[in-house]
């Protein structure tokens, strides 16, 4: 798949998909490894209190789950991995012995 295949296919599914563009962002940002919600709101060019609605609805949608003590940190529930997967359904499955190597 070449990158503009890529770009093509990813952003007619984030079309289709009925969350806000800053919903969006931030799923994938969990989905990519961004924990914080500095760090997602630094890294995705939201503003802090995008970001921490952003949170706060996808928390309430059972996408996203937090861990707080000293700092909160966010994590994408099964549901939440389940919706990104969907995102990016149009990807290729993976090579058997690829899949043997993630678990």
């Amino acid at each position: 798949m070449k990158a503009i295949d890529f770009a093509c296919h990813l952003l007619h599914a984030l079309n289709e998909e009925p969350h806000t563009e800053s919903m969006q962002r931030v799923l994938i940002g969990l989905a990519a490894g961004l924990e914080t919600s500095a760090d997602i709101a630094r890294c995705l060019g939201l503003t802090p209190s995008t970001c921490t609605i952003c949170l706060r609805r996808l928390k309430a949608e059972e996408l996203v789950a937090d861990i707080c003590g000293d700092w909160c940190y966010y994590r994408l529930t099964a549901k939440g991995k389940k919706l990104v997967a969907e995102i990016f359904s149009f990807l290729p499955a993976p090579h058997p012995s690829c899949a043997k190597n993630a678990t």
